[in-house]
Parts: C-alpha cells; sequence; structure tokens
C-alpha cells in the first residue's frame, strides 16, 4: 500500500495533495509560517520524514 498525503497551512483550511510540488506551493507558505503535514499508509511515516526534508531544503531535490 502507498501513502496518501496531504499538506495545509496551520490553521488553514485548504489540504493540498503532498505528492504535487506545485499544489504545495501554491498554499503560498511564507517563511516564519507554520504547514501541517499528514500521511497514512504503510509508508506514511518515510512520506512525511521525505517531505518534511524536502521543505527544509526549499524542495530541492537534489539533497
Amino acid at each position: 500500500m502507498r501513502s496518501a498525503g496531504a499538506v495545509r497551512k496551520a490553521g488553514g483550511e485548504t489540504e493540498v495533495d503532498a505528492k504535487s510540488s506545485i499544489a504545495v506551493l501554491s498554499l503560498g507558505v511564507g517563511p516564519d509560517e507554520e504547514i501541517v503535514i499528514t500521511a497514512d499508509g504503510s509508508d506514511g511515516e518515510q512520506a512525511v520524514e521525505r517531505l518534511i526534508e524536502l521543505v527544509r531544503n526549499d524542495f530541492d531535490l537534489n539533497t
């Protein structure tokens, strides 16, 4: 089973598919804002960890 993930701004209602970097970027999250990442499925924890890593590295896929 693959994970299903979502991202939203903390306190916001709009939730986007975590598999789409364009959708995540469309949230317009600023440098001092928080996001909420959720995932489920057999690899959900790994998916969340990878997305956290991408956010911390400004979506640089080479890190």
